[in-house]
């Protein structure tokens, strides 16, 4: 893949048996640079459209930080079951609660394999990376940087907005996630997303633990709950200046 100002520069990177692929971009001069990793939501196709997210590439670059998008396994460009296969079981169910929460054990894996890989680059600053992401992608956000503790930060956007209702298991995943944080999180949503809840109450257990966090829950974006699940893609604008302002505090 040819690198350039919108080109990022495709790498592969071991999860366990598997080789994984993902795509860094940088911000210009020189290096190393402090690092986000965007973690995708479950809707990343293999073949689809959506390859390395060059919005919010755009965005983060010009703030300063590379930003890496990996594909975990299954999804988009990886090898691996993809998810429709792992999570057979209707949302709601039991079954599917325990489906979930075996899955996001290897997703989270993944992306512990991907904060490996980029803190190994010469052009990471690998004292100063950070995790985001929103749906299923906030979640392993969250789950990583539980599992992490060298992160600067994360930032989970909806994380949970569809399941924490009806899915005790994955609750209480996130919940133990959020207990053993120890780097600062961002949590964000916009109000007309499907459910509120799970930000909101992770926020909760955040203030009653003492663990450093902000929660921002926004006006609606967009006329439905699938356009308002999509503010992390496509409402930059919106929450920019806030998580610019996070990461500014946490990743000098």
């Amino acid at each position: 893949m040819t690198e350039g100002p919108n080109a990022p520069l495709e790498i592969g990177f071991a999860s366990g048996e598997l080789t994984l692929k993902g795509y860094l971009f940088t911000p210009p001069g020189p290096g190393p640079h402090p690092c986000v990793i965007n973690n995708h939501s479950s809707h990343l196709r293999p073949g689809g459209g959506e390859v390395s997210r060059p919005g919010l590439a755009a965005t983060l670059t010009g703030w300063g930080y590379a930003f890496f998008f990996p594909h975990r396994r299954g999804y988009g460009n990886s090898p691996g079951i993809p998810v429709r296969d792992a999570i057979p079981a209707p949302l709601g169910s039991a079954d599917y609660d325990a489906q979930i929460c075996r899955r996001l054990d290897d997703e989270r894996d993944d992306v512990l394999a991907a904060v490996a890989a980029v803190r190994g680059r010469p052009e990471i600053d690998a004292r100063r990376v950070a995790v985001s992401g929103s749906s299923r992608g906030g979640i392993v956000s969250l789950l990583v940087a539980a599992a992490d503790g060298g992160l600067r930060g994360a930032a989970n956007f909806c994380g949970g907005a569809r399941q924490w209702a009806d899915h005790p298991k994955l609750r209480a995943m996130m919940l133990d996630a959020a207990a053993r944080l120890e780097c600062p999180i961002f949590l964000a949503q916009a109000e007309n997303d499907f459910n509120s809840a799970a930000t909101l109450e992770l926020a909760g257990e955040l203030e009653r633990l003492g663990k450093p966090h902000e929660c921002r829950v926004y006006p609606p974006w967009g006329a439905s709950p699938a356009e308002g699940h999509l503010f992390e893609v496509t409402g930059a604008a919106v929450w920019g200046p806030d998580l610019r302002a996070f990461l500014a505090r946490h990743m000098a």
